[in-house]
């Protein structure tokens, strides 16, 4: 069985009209004889299409006869094996009938790889022009392919064009367009201003510069044929030269290929920007130039043998290696036009090789080019960003040859380019390559930290643009690590020093959180530090780092401080600051801040963390604390367990922000229970609260509840949750459980929230009276019997009834009271302007905190007031129904002198028996609305009558009987108003009288101060 592919010899077959052929037994075109090696197979699909001739038009319509005045046809097809067929086919007169004219072919299948110069052979290849099929149909195998002896007088390259007519720019233009036809899909099809007969031998005259002038690759890929009637496109067959008058203008066959048409003087798609195609001009130096050629091939071919089979037969690539070739002979014109081109064909090549030794002679080319820059530089020159860019990939390519070199490059830009607001594109290109590249960056930072003037000019300007660039304070902190790391001599550069110190701080100013980001950074040093501990550095090393690191962190604390808004904090942001239960580095810290204001702000904040953070926080947190600094902490608390109040765990906390006093235990217990229950999820979570307080030194004495505590729990109830003791689910889950102390306030609120008759039926005498009462219901009814009976003898007799009692005189005093006064300028404070709120329910004063307010002027212009500070003074309510505990916003010794009276009372034998209207006022902590209910029982009672004050918003209806101007406010007694509560609103405005005042949905009417007071009205 043969092979299907050819052996490693000169294969010949030939093709004919005959009577019979190798695989057809009767007349016609056939193979009629081949060589013994070729398989059966690839005859007939690949010799048989390349076997045929069309006689020239020109020749067939006048019926010529003489085959000397045919042109040959001589292909050349290279095979995807490697091979090549190379044929001829010529026009026979008469075929073996005599009737008929025919065409005979004769192939060579040439096997194995061609070398460059094969071309020359192939173009001198002898042919047969005929074949008996009596001699048999085995032809022989061949060593070498057949010559015709070639002539005495080879003409020059330039002296063939010229006889082919053929100049400078249709030459480049047709070996460009051949070029991509052998890399492409595209095809070339040539008509020569050439008699007939020799369109062939003119062909490879042609073929024979063009073969010349092509690199190695495209040499051993060109397919062609010498002569065609028509274009035609074949397979394997890039260039075709054709009869002339065949490329017919509008030919839709052929309007997408290369067309040159010498003979009509017209060329198709061959357009090209000789700038972008240096190849050609290249090509065209080199036509009587055959050793620079070659030279240049070899030099291809060698740059290009890794690169990979398509760069191979790309034409940029011998664009881009031409001109590398042109730069190596020495002209630095070529390159200084190409320099962006230049540079980045080097590295590419260098690349491809994985190894600059592979190609050494490129690499010193390369080098070259950096002398050439380097001499341009210390000439006072800045480089481009590009070459730059290039210097550093070679760099990472091969940095042995050019790590000193380049940092010296570097200086000297760096020097010239002066001080750094003035840097070019190339300065930042420098930067940029020594922040990417960590041995360089070391070796620049070496060489620049020998000389302290280019360090405080070079050096220091590089950091800062490091520094200012970095994305956060971590990473101003990765940098000081990595820097420091390399070159532990800058920890002791006080220039550095105080750029990082700057650089991090103003990271840390742009932070949107402050804490969290301090806490972050804090971090991040300490584990610095142990890390530069751990390497054991040397004692004097360790020192300057030590200092280092407090200057820094101390810089942190201080602008923390300096920004700091406790009132912004969130809970999360406070358990994230681990810095903060730290309490030596707190001290050391605290110890070395020297304004008032910071120092202040770093108790507050320490105090609210220990709230938030810890377990079991107890009084004790306040104890660094001013009274006005306890206050805003214990706002700041509030706000933050708002609607997170689920366990008494988190209730704890809420605790010690109603303590106005650890030291007597005062709290301000109708505040506290009016705060849990607007933040708790349900009731249970209060009555939870309600049992873990037994446990709790705030809310107990030797002898149960302390007494305010109990008429808090008491007047909740009456207040917020009257339904509490109908429920079974609440009274077997909460209420049966409880123990002596809560149990006896439970039993007293129950009887106060009893309606009149169920108190009555409570216990034994409640039978009593059942009985008495169905007695007397008996007597009346028989009463009422006895007189309907009666009443007909009674005629005329008139019923005359008692007269009804007058109506109590209404109570026209409205509860709240608000009025402004001017507060002077002190050595501490600003002038501002203060509402003075004045209330008659020491309850409602208590659970007044207001956080913003708007003041409406009677003309109609409104303002708005946020961040308020206000002072609470509460003090006993007047009348009936007021409540005797302190308030929890007293000042400290008001609180702890009433503390005082009220254990001595406790303990004394006061009756523990609570008053059936303990805690009767209602107040609402979160709109800041107060009702009050008259002395004697709830409003619901029946018989009981509102006053108008009483019905209308707190504040707005004026005193019956006030004469003055227009809009006259009311007339009062301070004494009938013991609780105030000084709201500051921040800045000295004027506040008309009959103003409205706007809290949550509440309104007040601005008042007049209360005569003889003082204050500016």
């Amino acid at each position: 069985m043969r092979d299907s592919m050819p052996r490693k010899t000169i294969q010949q077959q030939m093709y004919a009209r005959e009577r019979r052929g190798i695989f057809r037994a009767t007349e016609g075109y056939d193979t009629i004889a081949k060589s013994g090696g070729l398989d059966p197979a690839f005859i007939k699909k690949t010799l048989h299409p390349y076997c045929s001739y069309d006689a020239p038009a020109e020749l067939a319509s006048l019926g010529e006869k003489d085959e000397a005045l045919y042109p040959d046809s001589v292909h050349l097809i290279h095979l995807e094996n490697g091979s090549a067929v190379l044929g001829r086919s010529v026009f026979q007169a008469a075929d073996f009938t005599g009737l008929r004219s025919a065409f005979f072919t004769h192939n060579y299948v040439i096997a194995g790889d061609s070398g460059p110069h094969d071309y020359r052979d192939w173009l001198q290849a002898a042919f047969s022009s005929g074949h008996r099929i009596e001699e048999g149909d085995d032809l022989p195998e061949l060593a070498e392919l057949p010559l015709e002896a070639a002539g005495s007088v080879q003409p020059s390259a330039r002296s063939t064009l010229a006889l082919l007519g053929i100049g400078e720019k249709p030459f480049k233009q047709l070996l460009y367009a051949v070029m991509t036809a052998i890399g492409g899909k595209k095809k070339v099809y040539v008509a020569l201003d050439a008699p007939i007969g020799r369109l062939s031998v003119q062909a490879k005259q042609l073929l024979k510069v063009l073969y010349a002038s092509l690199p190695y690759a495209y040499r051993s890929r060109l397919g062609f044929m010498t002569y065609a009637k028509e274009p035609q496109s074949r397979k394997g067959v890039h260039l075709t030269f054709v009869e002339k008058g065949s490329l017919r203008p509008g030919d839709r066959s052929i309007e997408k290929e290369f067309t040159f048409d010498f003979a009509g003087g017209r060329f198709t798609n061959v357009d090209m920007d000789t700038a972008e195609q240096p190849y050609p001009d290249f090509a065209w130096d080199n036509l009587e130039r055959p050793r620079r050629a070659d030279d240049f091939f070899a030099f291809a071919e060698h740059m290009l043998a890794d690169m990979g089979p398509e760069r191979l037969i790309a034409a940029s690539s011998y664009h881009e290696l031409s001109v590398l070739f042109q730069i190596e002979e020495g002209n630095d014109a070529l390159y200084v036009r190409h320099k962006p081109t230049v540079l980045r064909s080097m590295l590419d090549y260098l690349q491809a090789g994985g190894s600059v030794d592979e190609k050494l002679r490129l690499n010193d080319l390369f080098l070259a080019r950096f002398d050439y820059e380097f001499d341009l530089v210390r000439q006072g020159a800045s480089p481009e960003p590009y070459v730059i860019d290039a210097f550093i990939a070679y760099y990472r390519l091969d940095g042995r040859y050019l790590e000193n070199k380049l940092v010296s490059l570097f200086v000297h830009a760096l020097n010239e380019a002066g001080r750094p607001g003035e840097r070019s594109g190339a300065i930042a290109a420098i930067y940029k390559a020594i922040d990417e590249n960590a041995g360089l960056g070391r070796a620049f930072v070496a060489k620049l930290m020998t000389d302290a003037r280019l360090a405080d000019r070079l050096l220091l300007p590089y950091f800062e643009k490091q520094f200012r660039e970095a994305a956060g304070a971590g990473s101003v902190l990765d940098a000081l690590e990595r820097w420091t790391d390399m070159h532990p001599e800058l920890v002791g550069y006080e220039p550095f020093q105080a750029l990082v110190y700057d650089c991090l701080t103003a990271k840390l100013d742009q932070e949107r959180y402050s804490l969290p980001a301090v806490n972050r950074a804090l971090e991040q040093l300490r584990r610095l530090s142990a890390s530069k501990r751990a390497g054991r550095p040397n004692a004097s090393l360790l020192a300057e780092w030590d200092e280092l690191t407090e200057a820094l962190e101390l810089a942190m604390y201080r602008g923390l401080l300096g920004k700091l808004a406790i009132e912004l904090l969130s809970a999360e942001q406070l358990k994230q600051a681990d810095f903060l239960a730290d309490k030596d580095q707190l001290r050391w810290v605290h110890d070395r801040l020297e304004h008032v204001e910071q120092q202040a702000a770093a108790r507050k904040l320490v105090a609210l963390h220990q709230l938030i953070t810890l377990p079991e926080p107890t009084g004790e947190v306040f104890d660094e604390l001013l009274p006005a600094e306890i206050e805003q902490v214990q706002r700041a608390v509030r706000r933050l367990l708002e609607n997170r109040i689920e366990e008494p765990a988190e209730a704890a906390r809420v605790v010690l922000t109603f303590l106005s006093s650890k030291d007597t235990g005062v709290v301000d217990y109708n505040g506290l229970l009016a705060y849990l229950h607007h933040n708790s999820p349900d009731n249970g979570t209060m009555y939870r609260f309600f049992h873990w307080t037994q446990t709790q030194p705030l809310f107990m004495r030797p002898r149960g509840f302390v007494p305010s505590y109990a008429a808090a729990i008491i007047a909740y109830f009456k207040q917020r949750d009257r339904e509490a003791f109908k429920s079974r689910a609440n009274r077997k889950q909460y209420f049966s459980k409880a123990e002596n102390a809560l149990a006896d306030v439970y039993k007293q609120a129950e009887r106060e929230l009893a309606s009149p008759l169920g108190r009555l039926l409570r216990g034994r005498r409640g039978m009593l009276f059942m009985s008495i009462a169905a007695l007397g219901v008996i007597l009346i009814g028989a009463g009422l019997a006895w007189s309907f009976a009666d009443k007909d003898a009674k005629d005329g007799e008139t019923i005359v009834l008692p007269p009804a009692s007058p109506d109590p005189t209404p109570d026209l005093r409205p509860p709240v009271i608000v009025y402004a006064e001017q507060n002077e300028a002190s050595s501490v404070e600003a002038a501002a302007t203060s509402l003075v709120f004045l209330f008659r329910d020491a309850a409602a004063c208590t659970g007044f905190a207001p956080i913003s307010l708007s003041v409406q002027a009677p003309g109609g212009e409104t303002a708005d007031y946020a961040n308020l500070l206000f002072v609470p003074d509460c003090g006993a309510t007047a009348g009936p129904g007021a409540s005797a505990e302190p308030s929890a916003t007293a000042t400290p010794s008001a609180a702890t002198e009433q503390g005082e009276q009220q254990l001595q009372q406790t303990e004394a034998g006061a009756a523990t028996d609570l008053p059936a209207n303990a805690g009767n006022a209602e107040e609402d902590a979160a709109d800041g609305s107060l009702q009050t209910e008259p002395s004697g029982g709830s409003l619901e009672q029946p018989g009981a009558t509102q006053s108008p004050l009483e019905t209308a918003a707190p504040g707005l209806s004026p005193t019956p009987g006030a004469s003055g101007a227009e809009g006259s406010l009311l007339a009062f007694d301070p004494a009938d108003y013991p609780g105030k509560v000084s709201v500051n609103l921040g800045k000295l405005v004027n506040v008309e009288a009959g103003s409205t005042i706007t809290i949550g949905a509440t309104q007040y009417v601005l008042s007049s101060p209360p005569s003889g007071s003082g204050m500016i009205p």
